[in-house]
């Protein structure tokens, strides 16, 4: 009688340790990154948020880009990121 030998293709995760980026003080004066993954409404929903950060907050200016939610981005994909105090990412649909 033949035997099979069953085989499991899945690997365990791979956590890598990391550290949370500092809590701001305040949003006054600071640029925002608005990010979207370009789904349906993460546009306008970032037009949105850039409105309520302006009126309440007095923010130095945004700073906009897309990103790709289906893979892990490379540091280089990030456009202008590191020019902004944080960033913000929408998730249409």
């Amino acid at each position: 009688m033949a035997q099979l030998e069953l085989l499991d293709p899945t690997a365990g995760p791979i956590v890598e340790p990391g550290t949370l980026a500092p809590r701001l003080d305040s949003l006054r004066g600071k640029r925002i990154g608005l990010w979207a993954n370009m789904k349906l409404n993460s546009v306008e929903l970032l037009d949105e948020i850039e409105q309520l950060l302006s009126s309440r907050y007095r923010i130095a200016g945004v700073v906009r880009g897309t990103y790709n939610a289906g893979r892990v981005m490379k540091p280089d994909e990030w456009g202008e990121i590191d020019r902004c105090d944080a960033a913000l990412l929408t998730h249409g649909d």
